[in-house]
Protein backbone atom coordinates (compact mmCIF):
# COMPACT_ATOMS: atom_id res chain seq x y z
CA UNK A 1 0.00 0.00 0.00
CA UNK A 2 1.46 3.11 -0.72
CA UNK A 3 1.84 5.83 2.21
CA UNK A 4 0.26 8.98 2.13
CA UNK A 5 -1.11 11.97 4.01
CA UNK A 6 -4.24 12.06 2.52
CA UNK A 7 -6.59 9.06 2.83
CA UNK A 8 -6.63 6.98 -0.34
CA UNK A 9 -9.98 6.40 -3.05
CA UNK A 10 -10.63 2.83 -3.20
CA UNK A 11 -12.19 1.87 -6.73
CA UNK A 12 -14.01 -1.70 -6.73
CA UNK A 13 -13.59 -3.44 -10.32
CA UNK A 14 -15.80 -6.33 -11.65
CA UNK A 15 -13.88 -5.77 -14.45
CA UNK A 16 -17.91 -4.60 -16.50
CA UNK A 17 -18.00 -1.74 -18.23
CA UNK A 18 -20.11 0.25 -15.44
CA UNK A 19 -16.91 -0.81 -13.21
CA UNK A 20 -14.74 0.75 -16.17
CA UNK A 21 -17.11 3.68 -16.09
CA UNK A 22 -15.96 4.05 -12.07
CA UNK A 23 -12.76 3.55 -11.73
CA UNK A 24 -12.65 6.38 -14.45
CA UNK A 25 -14.23 8.81 -11.94
CA UNK A 26 -12.56 7.29 -9.04
CA UNK A 27 -9.45 8.25 -10.66
CA UNK A 28 -10.50 11.59 -11.22
CA UNK A 29 -11.53 12.11 -8.16
CA UNK A 30 -8.38 10.80 -6.22
CA UNK A 31 -6.08 13.57 -8.45
CA UNK A 32 -8.66 16.40 -7.67
CA UNK A 33 -8.37 15.58 -3.88
CA UNK A 34 -4.27 14.92 -3.80
CA UNK A 35 -5.20 11.52 -3.08
CA UNK A 36 -3.46 7.99 -3.97
CA UNK A 37 -5.96 5.48 -5.31
CA UNK A 38 -6.36 1.81 -4.80
CA UNK A 39 -7.62 -0.47 -7.16
CA UNK A 40 -9.53 -3.84 -6.10
CA UNK A 41 -10.95 -6.87 -7.30
CA UNK A 42 -12.73 -9.62 -5.52
CA UNK A 43 -12.06 -12.89 -7.31
CA UNK A 44 -14.57 -15.34 -5.78
CA UNK A 45 -13.13 -19.05 -5.93
CA UNK A 46 -14.75 -21.71 -7.58
CA UNK A 47 -17.59 -23.73 -4.91
CA UNK A 48 -16.20 -25.78 -2.54
CA UNK A 49 -17.54 -29.60 -1.64
CA UNK A 50 -20.11 -31.62 -2.87
CA UNK A 51 -21.57 -28.41 -5.19
CA UNK A 52 -18.37 -28.08 -7.16
CA UNK A 53 -17.84 -31.47 -7.64
CA UNK A 54 -21.19 -31.58 -9.28
CA UNK A 55 -20.54 -28.61 -10.98
CA UNK A 56 -17.32 -30.39 -11.92
CA UNK A 57 -19.35 -33.23 -13.74
CA UNK A 58 -20.57 -30.34 -16.27
CA UNK A 59 -17.53 -28.31 -16.84
CA UNK A 60 -14.49 -30.70 -16.69
CA UNK A 61 -12.42 -28.18 -17.90
CA UNK A 62 -12.64 -26.18 -15.02
CA UNK A 63 -10.13 -27.91 -12.45
CA UNK A 64 -7.74 -26.93 -10.22
CA UNK A 65 -5.15 -25.66 -12.78
CA UNK A 66 -7.81 -23.72 -14.62
CA UNK A 67 -8.83 -22.33 -11.40
CA UNK A 68 -5.68 -20.72 -10.84
CA UNK A 69 -5.09 -20.05 -14.20
CA UNK A 70 -8.48 -17.60 -14.46
CA UNK A 71 -6.83 -16.08 -10.49
CA UNK A 72 -3.75 -15.06 -12.36
CA UNK A 73 -5.65 -13.73 -15.20
CA UNK A 74 -7.10 -11.18 -12.82
CA UNK A 75 -4.36 -10.37 -11.58
CA UNK A 76 -2.52 -9.02 -14.49
CA UNK A 77 -5.76 -7.35 -15.80
CA UNK A 78 -6.22 -5.31 -12.21
CA UNK A 79 -1.67 -4.69 -12.65
CA UNK A 80 -2.29 -3.63 -16.10
CA UNK A 81 -5.57 -1.16 -15.34
CA UNK A 82 -3.78 0.42 -12.24
CA UNK A 83 -0.97 1.17 -14.55
CA UNK A 84 -3.22 3.03 -17.09
CA UNK A 85 -4.86 4.71 -15.00
CA UNK A 86 -1.39 5.81 -13.21
CA UNK A 87 0.23 7.04 -16.16
CA UNK A 88 -3.61 8.88 -17.55
CA UNK A 89 -3.70 10.56 -14.06
CA UNK A 90 -0.33 10.97 -13.17
CA UNK A 91 -1.18 10.19 -9.26
CA UNK A 92 -0.56 7.17 -7.45
CA UNK A 93 -2.17 4.00 -8.07
CA UNK A 94 -1.81 0.65 -6.37
CA UNK A 95 -4.02 -2.84 -7.08
CA UNK A 96 -4.83 -5.41 -4.42
CA UNK A 97 -6.67 -8.49 -5.36
CA UNK A 98 -9.08 -10.28 -2.94
CA UNK A 99 -10.48 -12.94 -1.93
CA UNK A 100 -13.94 -13.76 -0.45
CA UNK A 101 -17.33 -12.32 -0.49
CA UNK A 102 -17.07 -9.17 -2.20
CA UNK A 103 -18.81 -6.89 0.17
CA UNK A 104 -16.99 -8.06 2.95
CA UNK A 105 -13.18 -8.00 0.87
CA UNK A 106 -13.77 -4.87 -0.35
CA UNK A 107 -14.91 -3.18 2.98
CA UNK A 108 -12.05 -4.84 4.79
CA UNK A 109 -9.33 -3.81 2.03
CA UNK A 110 -11.43 0.16 2.70
CA UNK A 111 -10.79 -0.22 6.44
CA UNK A 112 -7.41 -1.34 6.31
CA UNK A 113 -5.82 1.37 4.36
CA UNK A 114 -8.36 3.96 5.57
CA UNK A 115 -10.21 4.99 2.83
CA UNK A 116 -11.89 8.37 2.82
CA UNK A 117 -13.96 7.13 -0.39
CA UNK A 118 -15.00 4.10 -1.46
CA UNK A 119 -16.34 4.18 -5.31
CA UNK A 120 -18.25 1.52 -7.42
CA UNK A 121 -20.23 1.59 -10.43
CA UNK A 122 -24.09 1.50 -9.70
CA UNK A 123 -24.68 -1.70 -12.23
CA UNK A 124 -22.73 -4.47 -11.85
CA UNK A 125 -22.45 -7.72 -14.47
CA UNK A 126 -26.17 -8.37 -14.86
CA UNK A 127 -28.05 -4.70 -14.21
CA UNK A 128 -28.87 -2.43 -11.54
CA UNK A 129 -31.26 -4.57 -9.60
CA UNK A 130 -28.42 -7.51 -9.21
CA UNK A 131 -25.88 -4.81 -7.98
CA UNK A 132 -28.27 -2.98 -5.65
CA UNK A 133 -30.91 -4.95 -4.60
CA UNK A 134 -28.99 -7.94 -1.63
CA UNK A 135 -25.83 -8.06 -3.28
CA UNK A 136 -22.79 -5.99 -3.50
CA UNK A 137 -23.60 -2.45 -3.42
CA UNK A 138 -26.26 -2.94 -0.97
CA UNK A 139 -24.24 -4.95 1.63
CA UNK A 140 -21.77 -2.08 1.06
CA UNK A 141 -24.16 0.23 2.18
CA UNK A 142 -23.81 -1.86 5.57
CA UNK A 143 -20.24 -2.56 6.25
CA UNK A 144 -17.79 0.27 4.48
CA UNK A 145 -17.09 2.41 7.12
CA UNK A 146 -16.17 5.41 4.74
CA UNK A 147 -18.08 7.49 2.36
CA UNK A 148 -19.36 5.23 -0.47
CA UNK A 149 -20.20 6.69 -3.94
CA UNK A 150 -22.37 4.65 -6.79
CA UNK A 151 -21.61 5.92 -10.37
CA UNK A 152 -23.77 5.49 -13.31
CA UNK A 153 -21.83 7.45 -16.03
CA UNK A 154 -18.66 9.46 -16.41
CA UNK A 155 -18.08 11.29 -19.20
CA UNK A 156 -14.96 12.94 -18.67
CA UNK A 157 -15.47 16.01 -17.20
CA UNK A 158 -15.16 17.12 -13.30
CA UNK A 159 -18.68 17.57 -11.73
CA UNK A 160 -20.63 20.11 -11.98
CA UNK A 161 -23.97 20.80 -10.08
CA UNK A 162 -25.06 18.57 -7.06
CA UNK A 163 -28.09 18.10 -5.23
CA UNK A 164 -27.74 18.47 -1.24
CA UNK A 165 -30.38 16.96 0.11
CA UNK A 166 -30.70 17.62 3.82
CA UNK A 167 -33.03 16.32 6.99
CA UNK A 168 -31.25 19.73 8.75
CA UNK A 169 -30.12 17.46 11.56
CA UNK A 170 -26.42 17.26 12.86
CA UNK A 171 -25.16 14.56 10.17
CA UNK A 172 -27.17 16.00 7.31
CA UNK A 173 -25.50 19.32 8.33
CA UNK A 174 -21.81 17.87 8.62
CA UNK A 175 -22.69 16.15 5.01
CA UNK A 176 -23.68 19.16 3.32
CA UNK A 177 -20.44 20.97 5.22
CA UNK A 178 -18.19 18.18 3.88
CA UNK A 179 -19.35 18.17 0.29
CA UNK A 180 -18.77 22.06 0.07
CA UNK A 181 -15.24 21.44 1.15
CA UNK A 182 -14.44 18.46 -0.96
CA UNK A 183 -15.99 20.36 -3.78
CA UNK A 184 -15.69 23.98 -3.97
CA UNK A 185 -16.21 24.46 -7.30
CA UNK A 186 -19.33 22.41 -7.98
CA UNK A 187 -22.25 24.44 -8.08
CA UNK A 188 -24.92 22.99 -5.54
CA UNK A 189 -28.39 23.88 -4.70
CA UNK A 190 -29.83 22.78 -1.54
CA UNK A 191 -32.77 20.52 -0.93
CA UNK A 192 -35.53 20.18 2.32
CA UNK A 193 -38.40 17.43 0.99
CA UNK A 194 -40.86 17.82 3.99
CA UNK A 195 -44.25 16.11 4.81
CA UNK A 196 -46.99 16.88 7.45
CA UNK A 197 -47.20 15.07 10.39
CA UNK A 198 -50.00 12.86 10.18
CA UNK A 199 -50.76 14.48 6.59
CA UNK A 200 -53.00 11.58 5.38
CA UNK A 201 -54.40 11.29 8.71
CA UNK A 202 -55.70 14.89 8.91
CA UNK A 203 -56.86 14.88 5.26
CA UNK A 204 -59.04 11.41 5.85
CA UNK A 205 -60.69 13.00 9.12
CA UNK A 206 -62.02 15.48 6.84
CA UNK A 207 -59.66 18.48 7.73
CA UNK A 208 -60.48 21.43 5.52
CA UNK A 209 -58.66 22.06 2.84
CA UNK A 210 -58.15 25.52 3.43
CA UNK A 211 -56.43 24.90 6.90
CA UNK A 212 -54.35 22.32 4.97
CA UNK A 213 -52.69 24.83 2.93
CA UNK A 214 -52.26 26.92 5.98
CA UNK A 215 -50.23 24.41 7.76
CA UNK A 216 -48.39 24.30 4.27
CA UNK A 217 -47.80 28.02 4.11
CA UNK A 218 -46.48 28.04 7.73
CA UNK A 219 -44.23 25.06 7.14
CA UNK A 220 -42.64 26.05 4.52
CA UNK A 221 -41.77 29.33 5.57
CA UNK A 222 -40.52 27.97 8.72
CA UNK A 223 -38.17 25.70 7.22
CA UNK A 224 -37.33 27.69 4.19
CA UNK A 225 -35.56 30.22 6.99
CA UNK A 226 -34.07 27.11 8.53
CA UNK A 227 -32.71 25.97 5.45
CA UNK A 228 -31.52 29.40 4.53
CA UNK A 229 -29.90 30.07 8.06
CA UNK A 230 -27.91 26.26 7.01
CA UNK A 231 -26.66 27.97 4.06
CA UNK A 232 -24.79 30.84 5.55
CA UNK A 233 -23.68 28.73 7.83
CA UNK A 234 -21.70 26.38 5.53
CA UNK A 235 -21.06 29.34 2.98
CA UNK A 236 -23.75 28.99 0.57
CA UNK A 237 -26.07 30.66 -1.33
CA UNK A 238 -29.06 31.45 1.08
CA UNK A 239 -31.44 32.68 -2.03
CA UNK A 240 -34.40 30.22 -2.45
CA UNK A 241 -33.61 29.39 -6.12
CA UNK A 242 -30.80 26.78 -4.56
CA UNK A 243 -32.17 26.76 -1.15
CA UNK A 244 -35.44 24.53 -2.00
CA UNK A 245 -38.31 23.29 0.21
CA UNK A 246 -40.30 21.33 -1.14
CA UNK A 247 -43.61 19.18 -0.22
CA UNK A 248 -43.49 15.54 -1.27
CA UNK A 249 -42.22 11.71 -0.10
CA UNK A 250 -38.55 12.65 0.28
CA UNK A 251 -37.01 10.04 -2.36
CA UNK A 252 -39.43 10.94 -5.05
CA UNK A 253 -38.86 14.92 -4.41
CA UNK A 254 -35.42 14.30 -4.60
CA UNK A 255 -35.46 12.16 -7.69
CA UNK A 256 -37.15 14.33 -9.35
CA UNK A 257 -35.43 17.55 -8.86
CA UNK A 258 -32.59 16.16 -9.44
CA UNK A 259 -33.44 15.37 -13.26
CA UNK A 260 -35.68 18.53 -13.67
CA UNK A 261 -32.07 20.51 -12.42
CA UNK A 262 -30.21 18.59 -14.31
CA UNK A 263 -27.57 17.87 -11.78
CA UNK A 264 -24.83 14.96 -12.02
CA UNK A 265 -24.22 14.12 -8.87
CA UNK A 266 -26.65 13.53 -5.49
CA UNK A 267 -24.84 14.00 -2.37
CA UNK A 268 -26.37 13.36 1.02
CA UNK A 269 -25.52 12.00 4.66
CA UNK A 270 -26.16 7.87 5.07
CA UNK A 271 -26.19 8.49 8.83
CA UNK A 272 -23.59 7.22 11.20
CA UNK A 273 -22.21 3.60 10.97
CA UNK A 274 -24.37 2.42 13.90
CA UNK A 275 -27.60 3.53 12.42
CA UNK A 276 -27.07 2.64 9.10
CA UNK A 277 -29.27 -0.39 8.77
CA UNK A 278 -32.13 1.69 10.36
CA UNK A 279 -31.37 4.63 7.83
CA UNK A 280 -30.91 2.87 4.84
CA UNK A 281 -33.19 -0.04 4.76
CA UNK A 282 -36.45 1.07 2.79
CA UNK A 283 -35.01 4.44 3.67
CA UNK A 284 -33.82 7.56 0.77
CA UNK A 285 -30.35 6.05 0.05
CA UNK A 286 -31.94 2.54 -1.11
CA UNK A 287 -34.60 4.88 -2.91
CA UNK A 288 -31.76 6.70 -4.41
CA UNK A 289 -29.18 3.66 -5.42
CA UNK A 290 -32.31 2.58 -7.20
CA UNK A 291 -33.68 5.75 -8.71
CA UNK A 292 -31.45 8.53 -8.56
CA UNK A 293 -31.05 9.77 -12.57
CA UNK A 294 -26.98 10.11 -11.50
CA UNK A 295 -24.31 9.42 -9.37
CA UNK A 296 -25.10 9.07 -5.69
CA UNK A 297 -22.30 9.63 -2.81
CA UNK A 298 -23.58 8.49 0.61
CA UNK A 299 -21.71 10.55 3.00
CA UNK A 300 -20.44 8.40 6.82
CA UNK A 301 -21.09 10.35 9.37
CA UNK A 302 -17.87 9.48 12.09
CA UNK A 303 -18.54 6.17 14.45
Amino acid sequence: MIPSAVPPVLAATDFSAAAEQAVRRAAHLARDLGAPLVLVHVHEAPVLGAVWRQLQTWMPGVSGPEAQALEEAAQSRLLALATAVQADTGRPASSRLLHGRAAVAVAEAAASCAAQLVVIGARGEHGLAEAVLGSTAERLLHSVACDLLLVREYGGRDYARMLLPTDLGPESREAVRRMRRLLPKVDSVLLHAYELPYENKLAYAGVEAARLEDLHRRAQAELQLALQALAREVGHSDLPGVCKVMHGYAPAVIAAQADALGVDLIALSAGSRSALERVVLGSVCLHLALESPCDLWLVRAPA
